[in-house]
């Protein structure tokens, strides 16, 4: 993942959004641009001296530096003296630093002046129409109310209100000083052939359509030179360009192409950033390319977005091209994933293109390419539309690349029965569109195909069967993917990672590797859960025991989620439950074996998380961190903290034992998790221990009592059989007797 964090990037993307707010000088007010051979004095506020409307500082020679002014003036005039001491120079807020309340419509400098800020103390003069130089100046003066150095080698300041919409640049200036045009009126500047430097924010925030360098002998742009230059168009550099400075055309969104010069050697981090370019030829005498140079944006939720697959690089094999098209680094979570094409593809590609020969027919530009009928351009402006399946009585094949553009202003497109491949960025950047129907015959969708539309809320692809790379990039809006069950390729390893509105995926069954159950989507058999839609309302999620493996951003920036049991998973991948931050309670498996880079990472809810010995990779932020946006990254802070009373619950010597130590988080060893609470084993044994000893008594009184009772049922068993028996011994005496006295009876007889 990218647009987040980490060092370099990072700063860059706030710089920009710092700079898109504040005039120029607060953007590079810790830093000091001087010109050539001149010394400014770093001064303390509190040695500062206030007369009249006047701050100021002494300079090393015992002059007069103004640091501030508080004057309403409209015709402000600066002194040669105050309180007897001469003024030669002017710091850079010497004019105020209150843009919003200026008042000076004019400024006029004494002769004494010898030292101006290089950046530029006139750029809070907002209502400034003309600057004045007293006629026997050694160092600066004045023509037609703009400010030069004495002879007009640099362009110090031209007057935001100064009327016109055009300027011609004398052709003795050599340098455009440091927000010389910052805010300006005119829309067209004619470039002097003796120019050799651009400085910082030199036309920034003008309304410039054409920036025409080629006559010039220009070597270096610096940063931000032209940033938000809305209107910019056409841009022409010239062969001696060597240093494309950082965001020099960020967000000079009219900016559609740009030719490279031969001898360009660097281009800085976020130099082309949010511009209109969608492919960039890069010349092989470039050595080095900054981060987000190209093929990034700003996206309306006001985070830096890739264009990914959609922006294509030409350059030779092995080149700094080649390697910015894919350049990746761990550390900082960067990978870029552009198309890369070397000179010689992307010259067969312009001959394609221009083999197209499109033919107009009603609201359409069509083609035939190798036996196929293609829309090339739809000129439509019906808010539904119902794509033709024939035209000129020809079946159309294919909607091709960039046919529905920004230029579309429908809501709703309709692909009919007929259509069987939707081509890549074929709907790049339809700002209105909210629904895509496309019928079962379309089975192909390309790269991007989506790309970039912000309002698109649902996307139905009955019968699709490939589906490319990044085809929902940028679409934040999307609440609903329907698919059919013949989907058989996905190339996107994070389908759905920037539609953060997402609440339902739908794929019906059939005999493709894609499934779904209760709106998340899955592999074919369920052991890989691929997507759980961002904005999907339930609290609590308990995955299917057949779910062995999470895939990348499975769950990311799920915001509702509360609750996750993942009873049967062996691996969760990177970025997976990155930016949770409602998710509290997880419940994993006793198998599990991997956690990816910034699994859990920005999970600010979730405070204790118990991992088992099984656990034997772990990446880099997998849990207990989150991104501290106040970080001090310049100046070393680390922007990666850990989550505040995070704490992990580990069998001791486990590899989930040493990482956490490794790394600070506080880590409890010896516990076992029982209807939700931490008890400690030890405790569990003692209280097994004293329960055996209990079942094993209770076991012996009913033994005993048992034992006993055969020892009295014998007895008296004994008992009764010697009564028997002495009764029997009775009963036979008792007969004897009676026999004989029978006998004796019988004889007395």
């Amino acid at each position: 993942m990218f647009d987040r964090k980490k060092t370099a990037a990072f700063i860059a993307g706030m710089l920009i959004c710092a700079y898109a707010a504040l005039p120029a000088a607060n953007a590079f007010a810790d830093e000091d641009f001087l010109v050539e051979g001149a010394t400014e004095t770093t001064t303390n506020s509190d040695s500062y001296t206030i007369s009249g409307d006047f701050m100021y500082s002494l300079t090393h020679d015992g002059n007069i530096c103004i640091e501030d002014c508080t004057s309403t003036a409209e015709d402000l005039v600066i002194p040669d003296k105050l309180d007897g001491i001469t003024v030669t120079e002017l710091g850079k807020t010497a004019l105020g630093s209150d843009h919003e309340n200026s008042t000076f419509k004019t400024v006029t400098l004494p002769a004494t002046i010898n030292y101006i800020s290089a950046d530029n103390p006139f750029i809070y003069c907002t209502q400034l129409t003309e600057i004045k130089v007293a006629d026997d100046s050694a160092d600066y003066c004045a023509e037609d109310g703009i400010l030069y150095n004495k002879d007009r080698s640099e362009i110090i300041c031209y007057p935001s209100c100064k009327k016109g919409e055009s300027f011609t640049i004398p052709e003795t200036v050599k340098k455009i000083g440091a927000s010389a045009f910052y805010n300006t009126a005119p829309f067209e500047i004619k470039m002097p052939s003796s120019l050799e430097k651009v400085e910082h924010f030199a036309f920034a925030y003008t309304g410039l359509r054409t920036a025409d360098f080629s006559g010039t002998k220009l070597e270096y742009l610096s940063d931000y030179a032209f940033s938000n230059c809305g209107s910019l168009r056409d841009v022409k550099l010239p062969d001696t360009l060597e240093h494309i400075g950082g965001g020099v055309f960020t967000s000079c969104r009219a900016l559609e192409e740009i030719t490279l010069p031969e001898k360009l050697e660097t281009i800085g981090q976020y130099a082309f950033y949010d511009t209109g370019l969608s492919e960039v030829v890069i010349p092989d005498s470039v050595q080095t390319i900054g981060y987000c140079a190209f093929g990034y944006y700003l996206s309306e939720s006001g985070n830096t977005a890739s264009k990914n697959e959609a922006f294509t690089i030409v350059g030779t094999q092995g080149s700094a091209a080649s390697l910015y098209a894919h350049d990746k680094d761990s550390d900082y979570d960067y990978q870029n994933n552009f198309t890369f094409l070397t000179t010689e593809e992307y010259e067969n590609k312009q001959v394609e293109m221009q083999a197209l020969n499109s033919t107009r027919s009603g609201d359409y530009d069509y083609a035939e390419i190798n036996g196929e009928t293609v829309l090339t351009f739809c000129y439509s402006s019906d808010d539904v539309i119902t794509v033709p399946d024939t035209i000129d009585g020809k079946k159309v094949d294919a909607i091709y690349t960039s046919c529905f553009n920004a230029t579309c202003q429908a809501t709703e497109v309709i692909i009919p029965d007929g259509i069987s491949e939707i081509k890549r960025r074929a709907f790049y950047m339809c700002g209105n569109l909210k629904k895509i129907t496309a019928a079962e015959s379309v089975k192909t969708i390309g790269d991007n195909a989506f790309d970039s539309c912000t309002a698109l809320e649902s996307v139905e692809l009955p019968g699709a069967e490939k589906i490319g790379n990044g085809i929902f990039t940028g679409c934040n809006a999307l609440k609903l993917f329907k698919a059919g069950g013949s989907l058989q390729t996905w190339d996107d390893e994070e389908p759905f990672v920037f539609c953060s509105a997402l609440e339902e995926i739908s794929i019906t069954d059939g005999n493709g590797n894609f499934s779904s159950e209760n709106g998340i989507m899955y592999n074919k058999d369920k052991s890989v859960l691929m997507v759980y839609p961002a904005a999907k309302p339930e609290t609590e999620f308990s995955a299917p025991k057949s779910v062995k493996e999470i895939a990348q951003s499975a769950f990311i920036h799920a915001v509702n989620l509360k609750k996750v049991e993942l009873p049967g998973t062996d691996v969760i991948n990177a970025y997976a439950f990155e930016d949770c931050e409602n998710l509290s309670e997880v419940k994993l498996s006793d198998t599990i074996t991997t956690l990816g880079a910034d699994a859990f990472y920005n999970c600010n809810s979730l405070k204790t998380l118990h991992l088992p010995d099984t656990l034997v990779n772990i990446g880099t932020c997998a849990f207990g961190f989150c991104h501290d946006d106040n970080a001090d990254v310049e100046n070393g802070a680390p922007s990666d903290v850990l989550t505040e009373g995070f704490k992990l619950y580990a069998p001791e010597d486990s590899e989930a034992y040493k990482y956490a130590k490794a790394n600070g988080i506080e880590v409890i060893s010896g516990t076992t998790e029982v209807l939700g609470k931490n008890i400690s084993t030890g405790f569990l044994y003692t209280v097994g221990g004293i329960a055996a000893a209990f079942i094993l008594g209770i076991i012996g009184i009913f033994t005993g009592k048992k034992l006993k009772k055969s020892k009295a049922e014998k007895a008296k068993a004994e008992k009764l059989e010697k009564a028997a028996e002495r009764r029997k011994a009775r009963e036979e005496k008792k007969n004897e007797d009676t026999n004989e006295e029978e006998d004796s009876l019988e004889d007395e007889d």
